[in-house]
């Protein structure tokens, strides 16, 4: 149940606590209002505070409290939407990104991952805010130092989405020359978080084209073509019984078809670039996302979604507050008491005609409803 606007203030005001455990239960509750309910107006009117609060828990706050504080800017930008506001965002936390890599631990680098990588495809205004975070995500897996399987999975899945929210042609020819042999050298450790994400990341750079731009490469091939399968023999080299199957989205022929309905509305998604950004908002937004589509008019617009309440017949159907039968009948005044009985008690009256008139139409409405209704469904 979603909790009053009104009653969110005081969870600010808990942001600025000294005690940490107070903020980090302020965090968690803003966080799960945030999930589950879309708080347009609060965010709004009050991002300026959430975000310098969640900032203030960024350079002092524990390990949760970090956690919770970039879980939490990443869903004010998906209430936002795209807008001055959430460029103001993606301004700031592009600055606070590289701090917080290097000096928090590594298992929060899974949030910061998640969080810049929301934050950039919401409120990115071109090409080049979108490659300004894809930089700091490829540097930090160029480093020398190994990552964690599952930091390095999310820094992948977190580039991946990003790209696949840019035009091919404003892809740079140069600054990702060596993505592909990264991922193909990925698939050979074995583990399994990256080499979804690798495959992920080889399926949609197939879709999109241009291997050039990802490979170094390019001369040892006469042709794209021939580089093309060139890759899928390197992914079929070091692929065990496991990751073969995996590999197959890679093939030319692979139906990557899927589709999710939403309080009766289908949605079809047949490109690897429209799945990765649904599945990774689905996974942001974890029992939350249901909701959001429903009610986030920046996710419709992304995905090109109009939720709707229609009934059978594709006829909506109003059932009024209050309704009731009403007529007028002048009786001289010697009548009147002699009819009274007749008016208002008799089965062939117009009163009991109109009364029950009005019973079968709220009986038919209740009808449609019931019929009409359509339960969510899962990912097919």
């Amino acid at each position: 149940m979603s909790v009053p606007q009104k009653k969110l203030y005081p969870y600010l005001e808990e942001l600025f606590k000294k005690k940490s455990s107070t903020r980090e239960s302020a965090l968690r509750t803003l966080v799960k209002e945030f999930e589950t309910n879309v708080h347009y107006e609060f965010a709004e009117n009050n991002f300026v505070t959430l975000v310098h609060r969640c900032q203030n828990c960024l350079k002092r706050g524990s390990a949760l409290e970090i956690d919770l504080a970039l879980h939490l800017i990443g869903l004010v930008v998906l209430t936002l939407g795209a807008g001055d506001n959430a460029h103001e965002v993606y301004d700031e936390l592009l600055v606070l990104v590289p701090q917080l890599l290097i000096k928090s631990k590594l298992s929060q680098a899974v949030k910061v991952f998640d969080c810049l990588s929301i934050v950039t495809f919401i409120s990115a205004r071109d090409f080049v805010d979108t490659e300004s975070s894809m930089e700091i995500i490829w540097q930090f897996l160029n480093q020398e130092s190994k990552h964690p399987s599952t930091v390095a999975a999310a820094a992948i899945s977190g580039w991946i989405l990003l790209l696949s929210g840019i035009d091919r042609w404003s892809i740079s020819p140069k600054k990702w020359k060596g993505l592909i042999p990264y991922l193909l050298k990925l698939l050979e450790d074995g583990d399994e978080h990256v080499n979804v994400a690798s495959i992920e990341a080889l399926a949609l750079i197939f879709e999109i084209g241009n291997l050039e731009k990802f490979s170094n490469q390019v001369g040892d091939y006469a042709s794209m073509k021939d580089m093309k399968d060139g890759i899928m023999d390197q992914v079929k080299r070091v692929c065990n019984d496991t990751k073969q199957e995996a590999s197959k989205v890679l093939e030319d022929d692979y139906d990557k078809t899927t589709t999710l309905s939403l309080g009766g509305t289908r949605l079809t998604f047949s490109t690897w670039s429209q799945l990765k950004q649904m599945s990774y908002i689905r996974r942001f937004l974890g029992n939350g996302f249901t909701n959001h589509m429903m009610e986030n008019e920046h996710l419709h617009n992304i995905f090109h979604f109009a939720p709707t309440t229609k009934c059978r017949n594709d006829l909506e159907l109003y059932k009024p507050e209050f309704e009731q039968v009403v007529f007028r009948v002048f009786v001289p005044e010697v009548r009147r008491e002699n009819c009274s009985k007749r008016i208002h008690k008799s089965h062939s009256s117009l009163l009991s005609k109109g009364r029950t008139k009005l019973r079968n139409k709220y009986r038919s409405l209740a009808e449609e409803t019931k019929s009409g209704h359509i339960a969510d469904e899962e990912l097919d």
